[in-house]
């Protein structure tokens, strides 16, 4: 069975859809079989790869509908499940259903054995949908910026899949994004994450405005700019996730792509001087 990992904060702007997309294509770069669903109403995901699909996880929830045929292939190895703002009316009838708590997991037992992984782009809130996927999940992945909000958010989080699952050993790795290493606090809030979270904490996402580029044309970052800072921190980002997961590079690899970057040493930590606090290019 392949792994089902949720993508979730209860923060929004922190990078969520992002790093779905940009973690997926990797692993698809790396010849993984990948689904990513989103069941966040604003319906980012299709978008961010330049798609608009015509069916939805909507009818899947709503209707009863084969989730195969609700797929859009995205890129080679790549499939989505599609949102968009119909889950704002369906969610006040979808939590009046009983087993309401495991709609997620009813709706994609039919395919999940179909992909190697499978990324649900949750809600940054706490709605049926984001309870639904963190039950449903083996794994946890939690994008965070580094401010004291996220960091609120986390703590948030947390404390839901305590409730919800009478364990945190589902979250297996928190990403820093937007990481700016010329701010001396972002430096401090991230060792202070690295103080409470220990192992959790991966090396973080610098702050590059070539993935906010790419999101917008509708590529991942290893189309737009396989060379830039960004490409190479997801990169970094998919090694790790690929290790711990134990995922073995197959010899499917994704045909007519390029191989994912390689990927970045850690940024390093700011010094304590004033220069950290000076703006550079990004």
């Amino acid at each position: 069975m392949g792994r089902i990992i949720a993508v979730t904060n209860l923060k929004g702007g922190i990078g969520k859809t992002t790093t779905v997309v940009n973690v997926g294509a990797g692993l698809a770069l790396k010849g993984a079989r990948v689904l990513l669903v989103d069941v966040d109403a604003q319906g980012n995901l299709a978008p961010a790869l330049g798609l608009s699909p015509r069916r939805t996880i909507y009818e899947v929830l709503m209707e009863g509908t084969d989730p195969h045929r609700c797929i859009t292939p995205a890129r080679p190895n790549l499939d989505i499940i599609a949102a968009n703002d119909t889950l704002l009316d369906a969610q006040a009838e979808l939590s009046q259903r009983p087993g309401w708590i495991r709609m997620l997991e009813t709706a994609l037992r039919p395919i999940k054995n179909e992909y190697d992984f499978v990324f649900i782009d949750a809600p940054g809130s706490l709605t049926v949908m984001s309870a639904s996927a963190l039950m449903i999940s083996t794994d946890l992945l939690v994008p965070t910026t580094i401010e004291h909000l996220s960091i609120k958010g986390l703590e948030l989080l947390f404390k839901q899949v305590i409730r919800l699952k009478n364990s945190t050993r589902s979250i297996r790795v928190i990403v820093p994004t937007m990481f700016d290493a010329r701010l001396k606090q972002s430096g401090e809030l991230l060792d202070k994450l690295q103080r409470t979270y220990g192992t959790l904490i991966v090396p973080p996402i610098r702050v590059n405005v070539r993935i906010s580029e790419a999101t917008a044309q509708g590529q991942t970052i290893y189309e737009y700019d396989r060379r830039s800072r960004g490409a190479l921190d997801y990169a970094r980002l998919v090694d790790h996730l690929s290790a711990i997961w134990g995922f073995a590079a197959p010899t499917r690899a994704a045909n007519g792509t390029a191989p994912l970057p390689t990927s970045a040493p850690p940024p390093a930590a700011p010094c304590c001087c004033t220069c950290t606090q000076q703006a550079a290019p990004l």
